[in-house]
C-alpha cells in the first residue's frame, strides 16, 4: 500500500478591517480557487485597500498592485483616513 501524500501549494489572502481578520486560502493549481481570490483582491483594490506581500520573516514586505496567486501570503488593509 502506497501512502504518498500529494503536496499542494497554497497561498493566503488576509483581509484586516473593522470586522477582524478574514482569510481566503487557495491551491495555486486550482483555477476556480485562484479566481475567487483574484476577484476578492480586485474588489478590495477598487475600494482603495492597500495590499502587501509578506516576506519570509512574516512581516509586511512590499506594496503590490496586481494579484499574484503564487505569493505565499498577501495582507490587505483598508485606506487610512486622516483628519
Amino acid at each position: 500500500m502506497n501512502n504518498l501524500a500529494i503536496a499542494t501549494k497554497t497561498s493566503e489572502l488576509c483581509i484586516i478591517d473593522t470586522t477582524g481578520d478574514t482569510k481566503y486560502i487557495w491551491d495555486v493549481d486550482n483555477e476556480d480557487e485562484v479566481e475567487v481570490a483574484r476577484n476578492m483582491f480586485n474588489q478590495l483594490k477598487e475600494k482603495n485597500y492597500v495590499a502587501y506581500s509578506v516576506g519570509r520573516n512574516g512581516k509586511k514586505d512590499e506594496i503590490i498592485n496586481r494579484f499574484d496567486p503564487e505569493l505565499g501570503k498577501i495582507i490587505m488593509i483598508p485606506p487610512v483616513v486622516g483628519g
